[in-house]
């Protein structure tokens, strides 16, 4: 499929805001999140806010072995519907990486973490058509 111009400016737009709204999230939690006014803004598991029903799909799942961090949406993959990134951030708000996919990508991404880390992961994907969703783990 071809994308025009205007099409993939679009896309660029929608990272660069959603790469924004996840540095608003640095560590939180869906209470936190709501607490923050950033309800139906970033959603997760126990805060899905008008997309209600759409968890099972969009929230990142975040595991760890050895010093890799893997982060996996179980979204299925279509030009008219993806998981269009993957942000990892630190505790303390410190950016660890991004990976961008596209309709043919299977949305998994991998990620080293910092020697020795010890902390909260929270772990961001970001569907074309349901937003940005947030998952955070302890390692």
């Amino acid at each position: 499929m071809t994308h025009s111009r205007r099409d993939l400016a679009r896309r660029d737009l929608a990272k660069t805001a959603l790469l924004g709204a996840a540095a608003l999230l640095p560590a939180a939690t869906a209470a936190r999140a709501a607490d923050a006014g950033y309800d139906n803004v970033v959603f997760t598991k126990d805060n899905p806010g008008h997309w209600a029903g759409k968890e099972g799909g969009h929230v990142p799942q975040a595991t760890v072995e050895g010093g890799t961090l893997t982060v996996t949406t179980p979204h299925p993959m279509s030009d008219a519907h993806f998981i269009v990134s993957h942000t990892v951030i630190l505790e303390g708000g410190k950016y660890l990486g991004r990976a961008t996919f596209t309709p043919k990508d299977k949305p998994t991404s991998t990620h080293a973490l910092p020697a020795g880390y010890k902390g909260a992961v929270t772990v961001t994907s970001a569907c074309n058509l349901h937003d940005l969703w947030s998952n955070t783990i302890s390692v």
